[in-house]
């Protein structure tokens, strides 16, 4: 069977620690947005991490095929919603998720998605995963022509450093490390790609405590001013903080509902994370303090 016709699992990148350089590994930026395979031929179909196809969800996408200079290809990348000059995470997430096809229709134009490619896995009935990496990054320099909602990632060898430094300046998610002559790996996580994240530090509203064990429920407010939850915090408080906070807390008391005490939207803590999931959650949140100079109102989804 020929790969156009399969669900590709992509290959997925180890938890890296302090940037590095090194004249064997590129550095490419993070992208943040939704991890897809592409197949381009005559159609296009879009695949999910999850091998789910949302080609459905993404109208706006169905002609990137005319990007291809080979007759077909698969391609793995990054699907973004652009805001400022920068991936938005949330609203991809709002287009992935979006199943009403006039909605789908009117985000298509109000909130156009584009696929940033970083590696080619197939191309004109022959399998590249066994290639190095830097070879299937010129072949893919060669099958596509960026442009029409398809852009191909640029990279730096040797430079991690200064390539993290970057990303950190300009609100990046961080930098992909890997290594110049890797294989792909279908569906396996390796060492050879490394993620090199910068966290993620947010002001959010305390919306109440777990009762089961020590953990703040956090959240904030989206567009329409709705407080909506975004995970529970753990790690971090001294007792002292904690003790504090439950002074405080006992004045502003509302429900207790599945093991959390619901609290009047009154206080802002700071929190630092390592990113979003997909269903806008925190991972591996820490509190850093209480924010005694933000307003509840003022922790928005950015």
């Amino acid at each position: 069977m020929s790969m156009m016709d399969e669900r590709i699992s992509p290959m997925l990148a180890s938890q890296g620690g302090t940037p590095f350089d090194d004249p064997g590994w590129i550095y490419e930026i993070k992208w943040d947005g939704s991890r897809t395979i592409v197949f381009l031929s005559g159609d296009v179909r879009l695949q999910d991490r999850r091998l789910n196809n949302i080609t459905s969800h993404f109208p706006e996408l169905m002609y990137i095929n005319r990007c291809l200079k080979v007759k077909e290809a698969v391609l793995d990348g990054e699907l973004v919603v652009m805001r400022d000059n920068k991936p938005h995470f949330r609203s991809i997430m709002a287009r992935k998720n979006r199943e009403d096809t006039f909605k789908i229709k009117l985000l298509s134009k109000s909130m156009p998605a584009m696929f940033i490619t970083w590696d080619i896995l197939y191309a004109d009935g022959r399998s590249l995963i066994d290639l190095p990496l830097m070879e299937r990054k010129e072949i893919l320099t060669s099958a596509v022509q960026p442009g029409g909602g398809l852009a191909i990632s640029d990279f730096i060898p040797g430079q991690g450093k200064m390539l993290f430094e970057e990303t950190g300046k300009r609100g990046l998610e961080g930098v992909m490390a890997k290594k110049a002559d890797s294989k792909y790996y279908v569906g396996k996580r390796s060492s050879l790609w490394l993620k090199l994240k910068h966290l993620i530090a947010i002001d959010a509203v305390i919306m109440g405590y777990r009762v089961d064990k020590t953990a703040l429920v956090v959240g904030l407010y989206d567009e329409g001013d709705k407080l909506i939850t975004i995970g529970s915090v753990e790690s971090g408080m001294s007792h002292e903080e904690l003790a504090a906070f439950m002074q405080a807390a006992g004045d502003i008391k509302q429900e207790k509902k599945d093991n959390i005490q619901w609290l009047e939207p009154a206080l802002v803590c700071r929190v630092r994370f390592m990113e979003w999931s997909e269903n806008m959650k925190m991972r591996a949140p820490v509190f850093e303090g209480f924010k005694y100079d933000v307003r509840p109102g003022q922790c928005r989804f950015q």
